[in-house]
């Protein structure tokens, strides 16, 4: 069996048209073409597509199947075109961009919506870790961007730029015997098992005044919203994350007799390798992430 290109668009065509006559004017062909191409596909597949029997072809129920497979097959060989254009057009074929699960994927997803339209083929790699995992990333070639909380000291291959910062609130299951208190004291919160996402630990507020002795550490917010939820302690989190797994009703906010004027703050940062040549996609989604509020 040998088919041709040109004969599964014919075919499709004369599908889609209805007619042999309109198909041909569509492909700028003759329909003498148009309807022998169709012929010699018959004849390679040894079936019938078309009912030819009334004014216009009509398709077979052979016909109808087959339909499926050439367009599946010409919408293929659209995208290999499309994917040898980029190539050749400095845009690469694919991305990997790393974002720290402390930050709220629903600040980036106008972005990344944006780049789907832009960039319709590429391949974009999406990494999902703690931040301190997100910058060997980015220091062994694995990723090309990185959004994660901000370092202490960033190597000198290292560039990045501030978008801002997560606010963080300590709070608990509001089924929770601390949900009941007005004001919550550094005793009051001694007696009750904390929830540490473990990567934040040194940079998270309050530490240096809690003796408790009853920790769960866990290198995953996914694990501590969980764990949070069937009521298992208290924990410091980002706001933006309640938000983001739609806790309003399931969570509350601890008021701390210490800090009632206080809100605590990590800073937020794009990352890349100085070394990194990124393609055109990675260049435009740089600039798009810069230009983020968070």
């Amino acid at each position: 069996m040998s088919l041709s290109l040109e004969q599964l668009e014919s075919f499709c065509c004369v599908a889609n048209e209805k007619s042999f006559t309109a198909a041909a004017r569509k492909l700028g062909k003759s329909q003498s073409a148009i309807s022998i191409s169709v012929a010699n596909l018959e004849v390679d597949l040894a079936v019938a597509l078309f009912d030819r029997s009334g004014r216009y072809p009509i398709l077979t129920n052979h016909g109808i199947s087959l339909l499926r497979d050439a367009e599946a097959i010409l919408r293929q060989c659209s995208s290999m075109e499309g994917r040898a254009n980029s190539l050749e057009a400095a845009l690469e074929s694919q991305l990997t961009i790393a974002i720290a699960d402390t930050v709220s994927f629903q600040l980036l997803s106008h972005h990344l919506s944006e780049f789907s339209s832009k960039f319709p083929l590429l391949d974009l790699n999406i990494l999902h870790s703690s931040s301190y995992k997100i910058q060997s990333l980015i220091e062994e070639g694995k990723a090309s961007l990185a959004v994660m909380c901000a370092g202490d000291h960033y190597p000198k291959n290292i560039l990045f730029k501030r978008l801002g910062n997560i606010t963080f609130a300590n709070v608990v299951h509001k089924d929770h015997e601390l949900a009941k208190l007005p004001l919550v004291s550094f005793d009051d919160l001694n007696q009750y098992r904390q929830l540490i996402y473990l990567p934040l630990q040194d940079k998270l507020p309050t530490s240096e005044y809690l003796n408790g002795t009853n920790r769960w550490c866990m290198e995953s917010y996914f694990a501590l919203m969980n764990t949070l939820c069937i009521g298992m302690g208290w924990a410091t989190i980002p706001k933006q994350l309640i938000s983001e797994f739609h806790l309003q009703e399931q969570v509350v906010e601890l008021q701390l007799e210490s800090y009632p004027h206080t809100e605590w703050t990590v800073g937020i940062d794009l990352v890349w390798a100085s070394s990194e040549r990124l393609g055109e996609a990675g260049k435009w989604l740089r600039s798009a992430l810069s230009l983020t509020p968070v």
